[in-house]
């Protein structure tokens, strides 16, 4: 009997010295980034039976378990993807915001300056510091659209650099991840311990949320204890002990633009397969690839197409004119060393492409006053070039074939048949899923330049008599400012060029408070979960003071049983 209290008083003395031990590492870990608070879970040793009933044997410790909601985490890693997302996306854009519509940078003063220029040259096309006032304020434009693509591009630079460093950031914590998950499946396979390593569970955890500021990712927990993690678009990253790494690497076809994906072997040889970012869901990187790829594209589209319409629309009033010398007017604006068309287009074609017997596209002819600023995505199907708007997720449309003597093309036409731009194909037999992406005018606000430099070039008459003050020629460019000439597809009736610019103003600033308010409201919804998720796993110090003192007490109270079972034995003895 009296050993039987001595055990029973044994167990629950160990059972509150567990207890006391767990809440001191919880009281030291409180302040922990990424520990959930643990939790000693005790059992009742099986009684013994007796001829009186069953009498208790004691306590044992079962466990020492994490207090964790495997819902509440997901729903944490959720959140951290979605805030993560929307706050790459906005850094950027809000950038864009203030650089679109700055004076000093922006395109709305140096347009109102050109046309400005041409109107005072209307009221006196003979005048020769007139016409130098023309030419300057011409080649300020020029110079505004120049310096505008140039910072865009700095954007677009600055945008990969950010990619870098989170793929670089996606590496290091998926092999941090796949060495935790080597360390937990060894302790848990341990037949002496049945328990599970909290402290390193805790820390696989804050790594996975930390993973998820960069990329959203898929979490399958194993039986063995390990996690497997996957992007959306079921691309494994982490498999058990395993980290599968995400690339980069410099577009060959594009300087300017870096590729990301997973290098795989195709034919015998590595290649980068590249990630469609519309398939990564959330999280920075798939932030920054969306900025880079919708927003800042259309931007710097737009601001090409602008570049090119301008000067295809005063080239064309300046040619149909004469100069001050009688002669027949010359463009007034150059793009590149060759035609409109090479000069603010570009091909790109995608690097995964059949390399025997390649095929090219070449751009022959766009309609910029119906040209939109997108992206076109040509892809062969039967031998047979289909095309979508790039990034809509459109299904693919057959271009149209167009007989021609000189060598047959393709157009890309809107709804009411009428054509956008036409391409053709170097190889009569191209590979089918070879594709190809058009830029109809990435190209023209970087190449835009003046072509004239002597003020009687200008050809401000459309006749021969300049000299008596005929001034139709450079009314008829001083008009342009108010004429529809851009986005004229499917029938619309377009807009001018200072409204188009005025458009993408407020297009910029309406994105960059959409994004702030998403930003915003993706934090808020962060907040609350992390706070839900400490209210049931974070440490309270008043409940873990009320813990001590409920241990303390225990533990006292099975050191006064011990001490009564010695007593009570030392008392049989001097029976005996």
């Amino acid at each position: 009997m009296t050993n039987s209290v001595y055990g029973i008083a044994l167990s629950g003395l160990n059972a509150a010295r567990s207890g006391l031990a767990t809440t001191s590492n919880n009281i030291a870990n409180a302040n922990t980034v990424g520990y959930n608070r643990q939790q000693v879970i005790q059992q009742a040793r099986p009684s013994f039976g007796s001829d009186i009933g069953y009498i208790g044997q004691g306590v044992d410790i079962e466990s020492v378990q994490r207090v964790y909601s495997e819902f509440l985490n997901a729903q944490e890693q959720k959140a951290t993807s979605e805030y993560a997302f929307f706050n790459a996306k906005y850094s950027q854009i809000s950038r864009v915001d203030g650089l679109i519509a700055d004076d000093t940078s922006g395109l709305s003063s140096a347009l109102s300056d050109f046309f400005s220029a041409a109107q005072t040259l209307s009221t006196s096309p003979g005048d020769l510091p007139a016409r130098q006032n023309f030419l300057s304020a011409a080649d300020s434009l020029a110079g505004r659209f120049n310096s505008l693509n140039a910072v865009l591009d700095d954007l677009r630079a600055a945008t990969n650099l950010q990619v870098k460093d989170t793929v670089t950031q996606i590496n290091d914590v998926t092999g941090q991840i796949a060495e935790l998950n080597d360390r937990i499946v060894a302790v848990k396979s341990q037949d002496f311990n049945s328990g599970a390593p909290n402290d390193l569970m805790d820390k696989r955890d804050a790594l996975i949320k930390q993973l998820a500021e960069q990329v959203q990712v898929t979490r399958v927990n194993m039986d063995d204890g390990s996690v497997n993690l996957f992007l959306g678009n079921g691309q494994p990253l982490v498999v058990k002990t395993n980290a599968f790494k995400v690339s980069t690497e410099v577009d060959p076809q594009d300087p300017k633009n870096l590729l990301v994906g997973t290098t795989q072997v195709v034919n015998g040889q590595n290649r980068l397969i590249t990630l469609d970012p519309s398939t990564l869901g959330k999280g920075a990187l798939a932030g920054y690839l969306s900025f880079r790829e919708t927003e800042l594209a259309e931007y710097q589209n737009t601001v090409g197409l602008m570049a090119a319409r301008i000067g295809e629309a005063v080239n064309t009033v300046q040619q149909a004119g004469v100069d001050l010398d009688g002669n027949a007017g010359q463009a007034l604006f150059a793009f590149g060393t060759g035609s409109l068309v090479s000069g603010v287009s570009r091909v790109v074609p995608n690097t995964a492409n059949s390399t025997t017997n390649p095929t090219t596209v070449s751009m022959r002819s766009i309609d910029l006053s119906k040209v939109s600023a997108v992206d076109y995505e040509v892809t062969i199907v039967g031998g047979q070039p289909q095309y979508r708007v790039q990034g809509s997720g459109s299904p693919f449309t057959a271009a149209t074939l167009v007989n021609d003597p000189g060598g047959d093309y393709y157009e890309i036409r809107d709804s009411s048949n009428a054509p956008i731009l036409s391409f053709q194909l170097s190889n009569a037999s191209p590979q089918n899923g070879d594709t190809f992406t058009l830029m109809p005018t990435r190209d023209a606000a970087q190449n835009m330049r003046m072509a004239l430099s002597k003020p009687n070039e200008v050809a401000a008459s459309s006749t021969t008599n300049a000299s008596v003050g005929n001034n139709e020629n450079i009314k008829a460019i001083n008009a342009l400012q108010n004429q529809r000439t851009l986005f004229q597809s499917n029938g619309a009736a377009g807009v001018s060029i200072s409204d188009a610019f005025n458009q993408l103003v407020s297009k910029v600033g309406n994105k960059a408070r959409e994004l702030k308010v998403s930003t915003e409201s993706r934090e808020v919804l962060l907040n609350q979960v992390v706070e839900t998720r400490d209210a049931l796993s974070g440490v309270n110090m008043d409940e873990e003071a009320a813990n001590l003192l409920k241990y303390q007490q225990a533990y006292q109270a099975a050191g006064r049983v011990i001490s009564l079972s010695k007593e009570m034995f030392e008392q049989i003895l001097q029976i005996f």
